[in-house]
């Protein structure tokens, strides 16, 4: 096994030293436009800072020192006596949650026959947001790592556009199976679970979902939900603090019927999608790797709802920055900033010299895992093509816009004071 994934990474490696994601032209960095630019969810460039983390900085570890101790529900940090209200977080990332991203859409059903499913709605566009799972495992030994059990499982999604999700969360908490599998298929811990739940009354019915693929090299959750392809391959090399999954929502109301045929009409509502969560890398081990001058690269794969491309990445930590590239239904490259745990850009062009494309759009994601294994993220691009002159009376101008989850795992690192991990 050690063989065969060295050969693996050396493959990988070779593709970094033959691709395009070394190439740097000159930087840019229009300041009097930041005001206009988001640099991450909802955060614009001129607002950005290294001393706020914006919709993550609740769940961002200090820089050093122990964790602060955790107050009880209900109760004032500074005051014990006193109770005050519980503040529901409503977006973001609360601690002690996996955060991360998901693609998302909504669907639904109007005056529909039961029978014949006649009526239907398409489903709108992918959309971006960000997530939150909470895993709640009734033994507290099942860790990222390890364990297997019954416990619950709660997600949340907040819209990184204009597209709000039907349904924000999964209702409640949904009884879960975390790890388990048969002989070789085993995969244990946190973030391997299957959770679902419903409940049927005189009115309708409703039902909440969720999953974590199984890391598993020779598990198929991943691949008979998304198929084969560089993301599911990623899925099976990530970090063990990483959650890879779907998860929906749908509730169904009756509309018409009588005691003898009570429910033969209902009209549905539905939210669903996928998502990359997980544990973001510790700020300590982010400091040494900028202390130290450290390169790392990434490679892996996206997921926009129904294809797959490959996903390359390479960060430098002193400097704080990165550069990637995206081949597959879209091919555009993308560099950017590095904020604590996060990952950002709004600077999106065409992957290839000579393309008759012009690209906009941006991409954000998480280091995760304690180190820096794996990152996680969503991209939302837009391509927009442009016919030569002399071939604009057969073709017209087209305009194509990919929304995608993307996964990469660390390959290996450089610098001069790198240490085996």
């Amino acid at each position: 096994m050690k063989t065969k994934r060295t050969v693996i990474a050396a493959c990988i490696a070779t593709l970094f030293i033959s691709g395009t994601v070394f190439a740097k032209d000159k930087w840019e960095y229009h300041e009097s436009g930041w005001s206009n630019v988001h640099s991450y969810g909802k955060v614009v460039v001129a607002q950005d800072s290294v001393n706020q983390w914006g919709p993550w900085e609740d769940f961002v570890e200090p820089a050093a020192g122990a964790p602060s101790p955790v107050a009880m529900p209900g109760m004032s940090g500074s005051d014990p006596y006193r109770n005050n209200p519980v503040v529901v977080v409503t977006e973001g990332c609360a601690a002690g949650t996996w955060c991360g991203y998901a693609i998302y859409r909504n669907s639904s059903t109007g005056g529909q026959e039961i029978l014949t499913r006649s009526y239907y709605k398409p489903s709108d566009p992918w959309s971006a947001g960000l997530f939150a799972l909470t895993p709640t495992p009734d033994n507290p030994s099942i860790t990222a790592g390890s364990g297997r059990g019954e416990g619950n499982v709660f997600w949340r999604v907040t819209p990184l556009g204009a597209t709000d999700p039907t349904f924000s969360d999964s209702g409640a908490s949904i009884p879960a199976d975390f790890g388990g599998g048969y002989g070789w298929y085993r995969d244990d811990g946190l973030h391997h679970f299957h959770a679902w739940t419903g409940n049927e009354t005189d009115s309708g019915w409703e039902s909440s979902s969720a999953t974590g693929f199984s890391h598993n090299w020779l598990s198929s959750e991943a691949t008979s939900e998304v198929g084969y392809g560089w993301f599911a391959l990623a899925v099976k090399g990530a970090d063990k603090e990483v959650a890879v999954g779907t998860f929906e929502r749908e509730v169904a109301t009756y509309t018409s019927g009588n005691e003898e045929y009570r429910y033969w009409d209902e009209t549905t509502a539905r939210t669903n999608g996928y998502y990359v969560a997980g544990i973001a890398t510790p700020q300590a081990y982010l400091a040494d790797q900028q202390a130290r001058d450290i390169r790392a690269y990434y490679a892996g794969g996206s997921f926009d709802g129904s294809s797959q491309g490959k996903v390359l990445i390479q960060v430098q930590f002193a400097p704080a920055t990165w550069q990637g590239q995206w081949t597959g239904a879209m091919n555009f490259k993308a560099e950017g900033n590095i904020s604590g745990a996060n990952i950002s850009s709004n600077s999106v062009s065409a992957l290839y010299s000579g393309s008759s494309s012009s690209y906009a759009g941006s991409v954000q994601g998480t280091f995760y895992g304690q180190q820096a294994g794996s990152i996680g993220g969503v991209s939302t691009v837009t391509k927009t093509y442009t016919p030569p002159v002399d071939a604009r009376i057969a073709q017209m101008p087209s305009t194509q816009t990919q929304t995608a989850v993307f996964l990469v795992n660390k390959v290996y690192s450089t610098g001069p004071s790198v240490k085996p991990e």
